[in-house]
């Protein structure tokens, strides 16, 4: 099974912004993923004049939700250390987080179950990524009149961003697995995390040993 990667261009973004740009960029993704019948919601941004599409189940908005809020969890912890090491070297404490690239990946997959030696066990054939980076960055560190030009200019990226992944969507189709039924809203699908290693290199290495490598798309 080939598993297609989408690389988005990087979105540059304060970090009080990072969360609504992922639930632009995710949800969007998500909607144009989704399955069966579903009662899409149309949400308009808290921070930017857009408004994207959801698939409208709740588990699903929960689910991007609970990620979320495990990455800004992260992104303190970045934070912390970035000014607990600026303490240690004796250098005057700066505004936190003043240019920090992060990734976050939405990997769409297939279960199938897999004998063995211990009984059956469940694998995961990765079909379809993607990769969202971001560059975070200080907006105390610069003027207010840049940081509004950089709040423009990230809205037309973002935009940009949307338009791209359902360009993409419409485009590539032919590796996306046959739909065995039409009771479930999206295909099982996983968002890893900056900083999540292991699931990381498992997710690697079973996109490495269950697919051929993966095309990669700009």
């Amino acid at each position: 099974m080939n598993c297609e990667v989408f690389s988005l261009s990087p979105l540059r973004c304060e970090p009080f912004q990072v969360k609504e740009v992922l639930r632009a960029v995710l949800h969007t993704v998500l909607f144009s993923r989704t399955l069966g019948v579903v009662r899409p919601r149309d949400v308009d941004s808290e921070l930017f004049d857009l408004t994207y599409a959801t698939c409208g189940d709740p588990r699903v908005e929960r689910s991007v939700e609970d990620r979320l809020d495990a990455l800004i969890v992260w992104l303190q912890k970045q934070q912390q250390q970035q000014q607990q090491q600026q303490q240690q070297n004796g250098g005057t404490p700066k505004p936190a987080n003043a240019e920090l690239q992060a990734q976050v990946c939405l990997s769409f997959y297939e279960k199938r179950d897999k004998g063995g030696w211990f009984g059956r066990q469940e694998e995961r054939l990765y079909w379809e990524q993607w990769r969202v980076p971001l560059e975070i960055f200080a907006g105390e560190t610069v003027g207010m009149a840049e940081r509004e030009q950089k709040s423009m200019e990230l809205q037309d990226m973002l935009q940009g961003a949307m338009q791209h992944v359902v360009g993409l969507v419409n485009e590539r189709k032919d590796h996306i697995p046959p739909v065995v039924s039409a009771d479930v809203v999206s295909f099982p699908y996983e968002i890893t995390l900056p900083g999540e290693t292991e699931s990381t290199f498992g997710t690697l290495k079973r996109m490495m040993l269950h697919s051929t490598p993966p095309s990669m798309l700009t």
